[in-house]
């Protein structure tokens, strides 16, 4: 703020001497000064403003009641900005839980594919291997049943001659007994 210079104005009465129309007449008028101290920091020339003090004490009271009027607008202008400033930091507090919680979310789901995935991978890797187990065994099997129609045709044509035997025994038999009834009777 500007320095301020605080003075008395001085009146003085002034008379002056004139002559007008062949007669001499004296005029007295008022003279002002305002008188300044060496400390206000004036020079010659110095252009100054005067102002009476009860309009000086006025621009003051509207000057305070403008600044007051825009503290007011400004308090309500800090007003709504710390309204949303607490808005947004409880949409930030949100943002942030629902955020952590995706974040966990995607961690867990990161992980289940992982076992999945490694679940799968030991999956395909037993697979291959009873794969690999089961034709090994198919073909066990296809030998084996090579063998066991080896051994079952065998066992039919051993079958078959014992029969076949069993046939000319009972044949011979027949016929020994034939013959010894025959040479018996003959005997007899």
């Amino acid at each position: 703020m500007a320095d301020l210079i605080k003075s008395t104005v001085k009146c003085y009465k002034k008379k002056t001497k004139k002559m007008v129309g062949g007669h001499r007449k004296t005029y007295e008028y008022n003279q002002y000064q305002v008188p300044l101290k060496k400390s206000d920091n004036l020079g010659c020339s110095s252009e100054v403003f005067v102002i009476p003090q009860r309009h000086f004490e006025a621009l003051m009271r509207e000057g305070l009641e403008s600044q007051q009027e825009n503290i007011g607008q400004k308090n309500s202008i800090i007003a709504e900005y710390e309204k949303e400033l607490a808005d947004l930091e409880w949409k930030h507090g949100e943002i942030s839980r629902s955020y952590k919680a995706l974040v966990s979310k995607n961690a867990k789901t990161n992980k289940r594919l992982k076992t999945e995935e490694e679940k799968a991978v030991l999956y395909e890797t037993l697979n291959t291997a009873l794969k690999e187990e089961n034709l090994k065994l198919l073909k066990q099997l296809e030998q084996l049943k090579k063998e066991y129609h080896t051994l079952k045709e065998s066992l039919e044509d051993e079958e078959d001659l014992k029969k076949d035997q069993d046939i000319w025994k009972s044949i011979r038999s027949r016929f020994s007994s034939k013959e010894m009834k025959d040479q018996k009777d003959k005997d007899d």
